[in-house]
């Protein structure tokens, strides 16, 4: 089974998104930081986040750190993050993909997506396990310090 976190205005991307998975449940991050038990089970994990200026949003921050970092993630077979903007997602997924690896967890697939855009491409990379991992950058390490993101 799918669960896909998602924030603020992507809503109806991760309803497209669980629409082209099936089995799979929705929880708006905010409901999850509020009560993670709503979480439940799952397999396999996707995060839909909007990005917030350069960055992620603490919503997000949060979602991971607090939520997700005290959880059982050991049986977690597959974990992708979509960030949604119009641009470069600047250092967005590889800030994600940072806080994940600190909480013991990997996204396998990072990539941005436009609102509005298709999701048929996007399901099938996920449902055929394709590894696509965000591109690194030099500044993301200031990135995180500057916005105070451990």
């Amino acid at each position: 089974m799918f669960l896909i976190a998602y924030n603020k205005n992507c809503e109806k991307k991760a309803s497209l998104l669980a629409q082209g998975l099936e089995d799979t449940k929705l929880i708006d991050m905010k409901d999850a930081i509020a009560d993670p038990q709503v979480l439940g089970d799952f397999d396999n994990l996707g995060l839909v986040f909007e990005q917030d200026g350069k960055g992620v949003s603490e919503e997000t921050v949060r979602f991971i750190k607090d939520v997700l970092g005290s959880y059982d993630l050991s049986t977690l077979q597959y974990m992708f993050s979509i960030c949604q903007c119009d641009g470069s997602s600047f250092h967005s997924l590889k800030v994600v993909e940072k806080l994940c690896s600190k909480i013991g967890c990997a996204p396998s697939l990072n990539i941005t997506s436009k609102e509005g855009e298709d999701m048929a491409p996007i399901c099938s990379k996920i449902l055929d396990g394709e590894i696509v991992l965000a591109k690194g950058s030099l500044g993301t390490m200031f990135f995180m310090k500057a916005n105070k993101i451990k």
